[in-house]
């Protein structure tokens, strides 16, 4: 019986060992941070570059060429 405890306690102690020795095991907040402000802007150039009223000048523009052209 005190084999078996002994062999319990080093298995714990092996697999404490093992987990706190890996520092780098996820992202942290300041990582999490960087990502959502990058996403941000990401969003903000697309909605920019998607100017309502040039995508319609530009229709407009192709639909005439395309019923005008012979």
């Amino acid at each position: 019986m005190q084999n078996y405890f002994a062999a319990r306690m080093m298995v714990t102690l092996h697999v404490l060992k093992a987990r706190y020795a890996d520092r780098e095991r996820g992202a942290s907040a300041l990582e999490y941070v960087g990502m959502v402000i990058l996403a941000a802007l990401l969003v903000v150039a697309v909605i920019t570059a998607i100017n309502p009223a040039n995508i319609k000048g530009t229709v407009t523009e192709k639909v005439n060429e395309i019923l005008t052209a012979q």
